[in-house]
């Protein structure tokens, strides 16, 4: 028998004890991780986890009259894996407006354009040339797939050059774009190296308009040209203020810095009074240290207002918020921003936000929003609550998946979902009477159980129905439940074990399930296999109710079939009521039916079952009316 043959069995050997183990589902690029010792059961990373990274340095030129970046970049690639690669995939994102690239809806022929234009091309000092047919080079839609002349051996490095430009789009903005009277967020704006990692190997998924970051965690020196008069907002730390801002406005930056109150760093009138900025063409230095991506906003006429928190003894965060004269709540969007930092880093999660700052722009729509670390691109609502909800819940991916790199090609869920769930109890707090998380229930219910709704486990670029609601409604809705199961200390430290497991790196789904699962001490596979694998509906219903002297006996039937709270409500007659509350933990054991019994000598005139948090996609089966003879 060969050395290989019996590498193999054993391997086989040992992938069927692990899944006989567990009662999730495991794919077999998965088992092949845990067998190489770089994913756990336990939800951990194993002892040969590893991830590669790079270093960016990027000199970039906006021209705002042109709608046009110019940039130069240099990468230093680190190849950390035990793998000796033969090629590097480069995403040109803005090639998404070439005609003939993958886009996941219509867009007009006549919007597209030459997407990204590269002008040098060089690995490792050597030029590269980048013909549209050539053999070393292939570019497919938003990828540039490029064949190594030297093999990149484990522990070594590779340097990538590059200068380009692009159209900033003006028409069809995904995600970034110019938002005319020079307001413009930026992102998805430089080549980036794509992910190498121990499941897929490279990550080729196309950007298509939908699915959206997996990223590794890099580091970034970058500089940003203007023309007069232009301030620039951006991932990371501001290297050179003194040469950029005048002493009045780095003055006020200071005061923001040390202060729980909104500080008005730039009013409009500041631009026009020249206290802003100090040369007629200035570059703007950053510098970011271990993050997944760099994004930045400029503008020569939006307010900056801003705050600060402190999130841990001696180390405060700056809330800043940039928009135009006139935006509706806008003007109270840093204040909002503090408060979310503060919640999050104290309440839920509990763990204390970890970049020097948050800056939310407004893009002048009505609604949504794009996020990237320490950056927002935001609508403006007009409804409160859902303005507070917008700002608090792109703020909440700076911990899905800014510091737990999930992968959103395939896992979109793993950072929505909780984006989605994190903010809730917040914005009811600032937005008094909203109630978030009953408009994200409603959501839910109104695509649950149909035809076109895809399990979460479906992979995320392969879902082009419901896909809003398995990325966010049915995850979000989800946690929620597990928040009840565990109670709110368990599950809050449940979160906090997964997130300081994984901070930093790439967790899987699994990953996710297992920690989860250890934290709480025992096996929740009963959990996760219908509400995030299986096809299904939540739906409680009222199957009969009998009542003999004070002695109440009331049958609840699970129609649906995923899990969640039963809570019965008894109205009485005399205006009162009272409340029987069980967790979705009642059906683990796989029963259908749950009988309630309850002593009472009031007189009950109605019976609900559930409320409007808990997901019931059919509520006509949920209540039950006493008829009583009063003659």
């Amino acid at each position: 028998m060969s050395h290989t043959l019996k590498y193999v069995i054993v391997w086989l050997l040992f992938t069927i004890v692990l899944s006989a183990n567990s009662d999730l589902y495991i794919p077999k690029e998965i088992n092949e991780a845990i067998a190489g010792g770089t994913r756990t059961l336990e939800g951990i990373p194993g002892p040969n986890y590893w991830q590669n990274h790079a270093d960016y340095k990027i000199d970039a030129e906006v021209v705002p009259d042109s709608s046009l970046l110019k940039g130069q970049v240099k990468i230093e690639y680190y190849n950390e894996s035990p793998d000796t690669l033969s090629m590097v995939v480069i995403r040109l994102y803005q090639n998404i407006s070439k005609s003939g690239s993958l886009h996941d809806w219509y867009i007009d022929p006549e919007l597209f354009n030459d997407g990204v234009r590269v002008n040098e091309f060089k690995i490792n000092g050597n030029k590269v040339e980048v013909v549209p047919k050539g053999r070393k080079v292939i570019i497919t839609s938003t990828n540039m797939l490029v064949k190594l002349d030297d093999f990149l051996y484990p522990g070594n490095s590779i340097s990538i050059e590059m200068s380009y430009n692009f159209k900033i789009p003006d028409v069809v903005k995904l995600r970034m774009g110019n938002y005319y009277d020079n307001d413009m967020f930026i992102s998805y704006w430089y080549p980036q190296v794509a992910v190498y990692d121990d499941i897929d190997g490279w990550d080729k998924i196309e950007y298509s308009g939908s699915v959206e970051f997996y990223n590794d965690f890099n580091n970034y020196e970058f500089s940003i040209s203007l023309p007069d008069n232009f301030v620039v907002w951006a991932t990371g730390e501001l290297m050179n203020g003194h040469e950029v801002f005048t002493e009045e406005i780095l003055s006020r930056i200071n005061e923001a810095l040390n202060s729980d109150e909104v500080i008005n760093i730039i009013a409009t009138d500041d631009y026009e009074e020249g206290v802003t900025i100090k040369d007629s063409i200035n570059t703007w230095k950053f510098k970011a240290q271990h993050v997944s991506d760099v994004s930045f906003c400029i503008s020569d006429s939006y307010n900056w207002d801003a705050a600060s928190v402190e999130v841990e003894p001696g180390r405060r965060v700056m809330t800043n918020a940039v928009y135009p004269d006139g935006v509706m709540e806008w003007d109270n969007a840093a204040f909002y921003s503090r408060e979310t930092i503060k919640y999050f880093s104290g309440e839920l999660p509990g763990y204390p936000y970890p970049y020097p700052h948050i800056t939310s722009f407004c893009n002048k729509g009505r609604g949504g929003g794009m996020e990237t670390p320490m950056m927002a691109n935001n609508g403006a609502p007009e409804v409160k609550g859902r303005h507070v909800g917008l700002i608090a819940h792109e703020i909440a991916h700076s911990y899905f998946p800014f510091i737990m790199g999930t992968n959103e090609r395939k896992y979109a869920w793993m950072d929505e979902g909780w984006a989605s769930f994190l903010p809730n109890i917040l914005v009811d707090r600032l937005a008094e009477g909203f109630n978030a998380y009953s408009l994200r229930v409603k959501s839910y219910e109104s695509n649950a159980g149909k035809e076109s709704e895809l399990p979460p486990m479906v992979l995320s670029y392969s879902n082009k129905g419901k896909a809003r609601t398995a990325f966010y409604d049915r995850p979000a809705v989800a946690y929620t439940e597990l928040y009840h199961l565990l109670g709110a200390e368990a599950f809050k430290n449940a979160l906090l074990d997964y997130i300081k497991s994984w901070h930093g790196k790439h967790p899987l789904p699994l990953d996710f399930f297992y920690s989860f699962n250890r934290s709480a001490g025992k096996d929740l596979s009963w959990f996760w296999k219908p509400w995030f694998y299986e096809f299904g509906y939540p739906d409680l219903a009222i199957d009969s109710v009998s009542q003999v002297k004070n002695r109440l006996r009331l049958k609840v039937r699970k129609k649906g079939s995923l899990p969640t709270r039963v809570l019965v409500v008894l109205e009485y007659q005399d205006g009162t009521s009272e409340q029987l509350e069980r967790s979705c933990e009642v059906w683990s054991d796989g029963r259908e039916e749950l009988d309630v019994e309850y002593n009472t000598a009031k007189v009950i005139h109605r019976i609900v079952l559930g409320n409007s948090h808990i997901p019931d996609i059919d509520h006509r089966n949920n209540y039950y009316i006493f008829k009583r003879d009063n003659s």
